[in-house]
């Protein structure tokens, strides 16, 4: 509840990010990224020891968020 004491009403999402989880090549605990296009060293936030990573697709992520009109087609079922 606010601190008026009236109900709140629920928030939309306003936007959307595509999450991909790396396996450490160390602890082979799953890291997660959001959508890294750029191939880059990252760190394990487990063991914190750095690995390369391998970028996804930027033209396929475009596309995922533009099907999804940015996250709002997951929350309306009559959006198509």
């Amino acid at each position: 509840m606010s601190e008026s004491g009236k109900p709140l009403s629920p928030v939309r999402p306003s936007g959307m990010e595509i999450i991909f989880l790396y396996p450490c090549p160390f602890c082979e605990r799953s890291v997660p990224f959001v959508a890294p296009t750029r191939p880059v060293m990252v760190q394990c936030d487990s063991c914190r020891k750095n690995f390369p990573i391998v970028p996804v697709d930027e033209k396929l992520v475009r596309f995922y968020k533009t099907m999804l009109a940015n996250g709002h087609a997951a929350i309306d079922p009559d959006f198509f």
